[in-house]
């Protein structure tokens, strides 16, 4: 057990724009031997980190889509893309905005609200990626070579 606590568990925050492609990241890191998890609530964070701690799996690597307390090596990426882009992926994909209804339909707005809310998690960040002119796979491979242990 004293073994097991020793242990440093390594978290990565994945945040950024919506359309900018956290779901592409997110798939990654789990096919690298991250344990993923998508949209938990903030006040099951801290308990979620703990039954991670102490499962019988001993995990060790966490991608996760909120702030998590100073205790961890916590790595926050952040990822983004131009608002054309992200418009057109919107588009191709039929997906609504999170922010849709809160701003009438009008996608324009909703990422301009969105990128001004993120702007103190981006100049934080630990990592930064662009992701305009990235394929899904170029994306993938960007991640990799960011978060695969060699």
């Amino acid at each position: 057990m004293q073994e097991q606590e020793n242990v440093r568990m390594h978290v990565v925050v994945v945040t950024g724009m919506s359309g900018s492609g956290k779901s592409v990241v997110m798939d990654v890191l789990e096919d690298i031997g991250y344990y993923c998890i998508d949209n938990l609530p903030p006040q099951l964070i801290g308990k979620f980190v703990e039954i991670c701690r102490e499962s019988e799996n001993h995990l060790q690597k966490l991608a996760i889509a909120a702030d998590l307390r100073s205790d961890l090596d916590v790595k926050i990426l952040y990822i983004e893309a131009e608002d054309e882009v992200i418009i057109k992926r919107y588009k191709e994909t039929r997906r609504k905005h999170p922010l849709d209804e809160r701003f009438g339909g009008c996608l324009h707005n909703a990422i301009a609200y969105e990128r001004e809310q993120l702007l103190r998690v981006k100049g934080i960040a630990d990592y930064y990626i662009e992701t305009s002119y990235f394929s899904a796979s170029q994306l993938k491979e960007q991640i990799r070579e960011i978060f695969l242990d060699n």
